[in-house]
């Protein structure tokens, strides 16, 4: 077993740490990620194959310290736990429930869920980790399964850069506010229900090979079409009838590693925005497509990303390592959240593929993922595996028009569409419920 240093473990990083001070009222602190597998799951092989990744992994067994003054990981010494789950989870992530762990791993029936404190990974990063607990089931399971050299199992050792901060390489890209978008008025959908309670879930899938046939010969990307159509579907449920000429903003993660290389699976993304603009609404669809691709082009491009990425994590890390009391800075740090999240109409993510080995596939039914709405109204997450594309919309004013009017819009370019609704409640995150350190 290599020996890891503490201190390579137990930094903080610029931009994740502002999720040790929100809530889930205030932010999307614990994604959930859901595996359909073919067979009922068994508890107690998962448990072992949790145990397994937690030895690959040093990284996911901390927990967090409510200091006087600030937030601090610590190792945890107490076994990981897996949990009987629920779409409607009862939990609250790093208390007592998880034993302090910052991920939560569920089962029910054949479906395994895992959840995590944003603080600690993004979707990416955390990705790494799901792949090493399924490979370490499947294993347990007795089935023939074999690292095809993607997954990081026992095989490779963890090295500090996997819990880098990623933002100080960032340091290094070029950067320019060139073309950067001032803020706009943004569509905002006011929404009266607690942010405690239930969310509607509804999972929209359709072929990603229909998807490229038609992105392909057209010139354009995923993003900027789901964009397109989420925006349709918007205006049809929310605008018709009512006067509004807003435009339609959507906050985007970009992961970073794919422009300035890190193997972290820390918090490493710049939030870009992405507008669709009044105007683009009497426009065929394909050429507001383009007009969306346009824009993002613009703010994806690596001097802006590396430039509004900084801007960010700094005021993140600096008010993380500011001299006041807890509670004023959480107050502090939860507005700072909110004020942020607030130019936007929705948060929009693409996390790509999932994609374990091939010998992994044959005993994985399905797979899909979901943001928590927190504070916007709505959640969207994309993301695919084999041939299914699956856009998880998470809703919490329960209007069945929009998925109703997204699915029509999809269906207008040609798609066969599919949805399933299903009530939903985040697992909570609050920093006075943490488990006690030991």
């Amino acid at each position: 077993m290599t020996t890891v240093s503490q201190d390579s473990l137990l930094h903080v990083d610029s931009y994740g740490c502002i999720f040790m001070y929100t809530t889930h009222r205030d932010l999307t602190t614990a994604p959930r990620h859901i595996i359909r597998m073919f067979e009922p799951v068994d508890p107690i092989k998962l448990l072992g194959a949790l145990n397994t990744a937690l030895v690959r992994f040093p990284q996911m067994a901390l927990g967090l310290t409510r200091g006087a003054r600030s937030y601090a990981y610590h190792r945890i010494s107490q076994p990981p736990v897996v949990l009987p789950f629920d779409d409607r989870s009862p939990y609250y992530i790093g208390s007592e429930d998880t034993n302090g762990y910052l991920f939560l791993c569920g089962y029910r029936d054949n479906t395994i869920y895992l959840e995590y404190q944003h603080c600690t990974a993004d979707g990416r990063g955390f990705d790494q980790f799901i792949r090493c607990v399924l490979f370490y089931y499947l294993k347990y399971c007795g089935k023939p399964v074999k690292n095809d050299g993607t997954v990081r199992t026992l095989e490779t050792v963890y090295t500090p850069a996997e819990g880098e901060d990623g933002y100080v390489r960032l340091r290094q890209a070029p950067q320019s506010d060139a073309g950067h978008l001032d803020e706009a008025p943004a569509f905002h959908l006011d929404c009266q229900n607690d942010e405690d309670s239930d969310e509607m879930t509804t999972e929209i899938t359709l072929s990603l090979a229909a998807l490229k046939g038609f992105l392909k010969p057209n010139g354009l990307s995923p993003l900027p079409y789901l964009m397109t159509a989420l925006s349709h579907g918007i205006y049809r449920t929310y605008y018709a009838g009512t006067g509004r000429r807003e435009a339609v903003i959507a906050e985007v993660p970009m992961d970073l590693r794919a422009r300035v290389p890190s193997e972290t699976t820390r918090f490493y993304v710049a939030l870009l925005d992405l507008p669709f603009r009044y105007e683009y609404f009497s426009l065929p669809f394909v050429e507001a497509c383009r007009k969306c691709k346009e824009t993002f082009d613009t703010q994806k491009a690596l001097p802006h990303a590396a430039w509004w990425a900084l801007k960010n994590a700094t005021r993140v890390a600096e008010a993380h390592a500011s001299d006041m009391p807890i509670d004023e800075k959480e107050r502090m740090m939860r507005e700072q959240a909110r004020s942020y999240i607030r130019r936007d109409s929705f948060i929009l993510t693409n996390i790509g593929a999932f994609e374990p080995p091939a010998c992994m596939q044959p005993y994985i039914l399905d797979y899909s993922a979901i943001l928590p709405s927190a504070h916007q109204p709505f959640g969207v997450l994309v993301s695919s595996y084999q041939d299914t594309l699956k856009v998880s919309l998470s809703q919490r004013d329960f209007d069945p028009r929009l998925v109703h009017n997204v699915a029509a819009v999809l269906q207008e370019t040609g798609m066969d569409v599919h949805t399933m609704s299903y009530p939903f409640h985040v697992t909570r995150y609050d920093g006075l419920r943490l488990a006690k350190e030991g």
